[in-house]
């Protein structure tokens, strides 16, 4: 990122007390801000174009829609779009290699340390 420029970053989450937990504490840091919180598959694409995003957190389980579809889908729409999924998927390695084939820039395993997401938001400037 540019001197002065944040990392816009979008977040979308199932569990609506984990979101506004991630949304206060990227809002904290000084290089970060959080755009908006979607909880819903449906959500993702518009709110990743109107919102001028430019990391997605996503959850692989959101409702109505399956994760590894959206990243499919945002890799193909919006490239330019880094996406950090945040999951807590039991087989994490696994899906960690699905995911970055498809498109994921990083993945993070939920219940790490909040500044392992912090990181790998920044990995993806």
């Amino acid at each position: 990122m540019t001197e002065g420029k944040r990392l816009r970053v979008l977040i979308a989450e199932n569990h609506p007390d984990l979101s506004e937990v991630m949304s206060h504490l990227i809002d904290a840091e000084p290089d970060m801000h959080c755009v908006g919180r979607i909880a819903s598959a449906q959500e993702v694409l518009s709110s990743a174009r109107n919102s001028s995003a430019d990391a997605l957190v996503l959850d692989l389980t959101l409702q109505g829609g399956s994760g590894l579809q959206l990243i499919d889908e945002l890799a193909t729409q919006l490239p330019e779009l880094r996406i950090v999924v945040f999951s807590g998927l039991a087989h994490s390695e696994e899906a960690a290699r699905e995911c970055k084939r498809r498109g994921a820039a990083e993945f993070v395993t939920k219940g790490c340390d909040f500044n392992v997401l912090l990181g790998a938001l920044r990995k993806t400037v």
